[in-house]
């Protein structure tokens, strides 16, 4: 089946809440307002590639250097960077500053960047007069702090995906099967010659709804919500949580389904005293009407990209040094950064829209013609941990998910001060202070102090689509390893898990590029252990 709506950028929510969405929601958000957050994942074959915001952030430098740290040799940013590049083909665009070096030119990934609209250049505008550094290709360079313009996967006015890598050019002992559950990986036991302390077992098939496929290795890439229920309806888990499921024990790994990481991120909007976004083209009776008839007949128009402004990494050590939480977490450990953050990482992210819009809360359409954008921003360095359990023994059930957002207090507080600060910008920088109206709905007053925002961020926090580390990656003496550096699943042969679920620390940034840098480095690491490459 061929999904128009995954090839059209700007038909992402189209998807929410259809057959095409995995559907599942989290668990009350205790700390957020008891708030149940849907988290939309692409059950098709490009997965979220197909349904994401196109963006391509590598994340930093620093991130890559520090999994390397904490006991995984081969992940350095030296050593991944030549993974990310080769599945990427970058298309140059006129007038922008591109990094080339940085950029692959061969993959299946095709990748640009748009245009702006015109509250998008008076944004950049107000970030370089309130003193942040301007570096345009910055996110493909792993720079840590400044802003730039995010390269997209979207090419002509379509989105590229994961899909591409199957359907353009297929390697011919390639065999998908579509529509059908995978409902456990078998796992046999080996011979005494074989069995170990630390493995008694090897993976030799997958069972899905329709067919149980032998396999020689068997790598499982279901991404953060579904890789550690795969591993758990095969026995590998936390061994109580297994039992009471009724799940036969065969690997007691306590930390698959822990450590669930995302970035919370909160939105807001502003009404703007003239038309400098695409909201014309969309909300007015009859407007998409047209903008959907010019998508369809030249793959052109605001349907054909994903409507961001510029991108920024911004510290926020000044601002913070005189909070009490910053203050506490810096009397506990005088030497460390409060969020762990290291230098050449940032404490926050911020983009912008070009029109209104954001998740299923945000209902209060523009109709009338007005001009209206959010600022986003996205907490990085994250310290709450959420967690990945199973509801029954039935691989169709699904999972219970606990994100468990914003229950650290620090996180609630430099959330509240990036909005806060970011609000500033808005408001008081050179490039926008002229045009901003007010907020929107105009019903909605900005908050007032650190209290009102973190309210708000209570209010209003969400996910950023970024669940992360629930199979994480470690060496032998870290007890929270689900899989080592070499993406093998501890105490079970030929089975590797191979998505974001094994990063060690969710990247700085949005993890698209990582996942596809993680599956070149899986292939990597396979034909090497099988001698095809040295």
């Amino acid at each position: 089946m061929d999904l128009v709506n995954s090839h059209m950028p700007m038909a992402w929510q189209k998807f929410h809440f259809t057959e095409h969405d995995w559907n599942y929601d989290s668990e009350p958000q205790k700390h957020a307002n008891n708030r149940v957050i849907h988290l939309p994942r692409g059950k098709f074959l490009s997965g979220c590639s197909g349904l994401n915001g196109t963006i391509i952030t590598r994340g930093c430098k620093a991130d890559y250097d520090e999994w390397e740290a904490l006991g995984n040799p081969g992940w350095s940013w030296n050593d991944v960077l030549p993974l990310f590049k080769k599945s990427e083909r970058f298309i140059p665009t006129e007038g922008f500053g591109a990094a080339t070096e940085y950029h692959g030119t061969n993959g299946e990934l095709v990748t640009t960047v748009h245009p702006q609209a015109p509250i998008s250049d008076a944004i950049l505008d107000s970030y370089i007069n309130k003193g942040i550094s301007y570096r345009p290709d910055m996110f493909v360079q792993g720079e840590g702090e400044g802003v730039g313009h995010v390269t997209r996967t979207v090419h002509d006015g379509v989105r590229t995906s994961g899909a591409d890598f199957v359907n353009k050019n297929p390697p011919a002992n390639l065999y998908v099967l579509l529509e059908t559950t995978v409902l456990r990986v078998v796992l046999e036991s080996l011979p005494d010659s074989e069995s170990t302390d630390s493995s008694k077992y090897r993976a030799v098939a997958v069972e899905a709804e329709s067919t149980s496929k032998q396999m020689k290795e068997i790598i499982i890439s279901a991404g953060a919500y579904n890789s550690p229920c795969i591993l758990m309806h095969s026995g590998i888990g936390p061994k109580d949580h297994l039992e009471e499921c009724g799940i036969d024990v065969k690997v007691d790994l306590k930390s698959v389904g822990q450590n669930l990481s995302d970035h919370p991120s909160v939105f807001q909007f502003y009404l703007l005293k003239s038309k400098m976004t695409y909201d014309h083209l969309i909300y007015p009776p009859g407007a998409m009407d047209s903008t959907l008839k010019e998508w369809l007949e030249s793959k052109s128009g605001i349907l054909g990209r994903f409507p961001f402004g510029p991108f920024v990494f911004l510290r926020l050590d000044k601002l913070m040094e005189d909070k009490p939480e910053w203050k506490a977490a810096k009397e506990k450990n005088p030497e460390k950064d409060p969020m762990g953050q290291l230098p050449g990482q940032p404490h926050v992210e911020y983009f912008s829209t070009e029109l209104y819009g954001g998740g299923p809360q945000h209902s209060d359409l523009p109709i009338k013609g007005e001009s209206c954008f959010a600022v986003i921003t996205m907490l990085c360095g994250t310290q709450s941990r959420g967690s990945i359990r199973l509801n029954a023994s039935d691989p169709h059930v699904k999972p219970k998910i606990d994100h468990n957002y914003l229950a650290n207090e620090l996180d609630v507080a430099v959330l509240a001060e990036g909005c806060r600060y970011v609000n500033e910008i808005v408001t008081e920088g050179a490039g926008t202070r002229e045009h901003i109206a007010g907020p929107w709905p105009t019903t909605r007053a900005h908050p007032n102090g650190d209290k009102q925002w973190k309210e708000y961020v209570r209010q209003q926090a969400g996910t950023c689509y970024h669940p992360a580390s629930t199979c994480k990656m470690g060496p032998d003496e870290d007890e929270e390893a689900v899989v080592d550096p070499r993406l093998r699943v501890r105490g079970v042969k030929s089975l590797r898990v191979a998505d974001i679920s094994i990063m060690p620390k969710l990247n700085n940034g949005h993890p698209q590029a990582p996942a596809y840098m993680i599956g070149e480095k899986a292939a990597q690491l396979i034909l090497e252990d099988n001698r095809i490459i040295g």
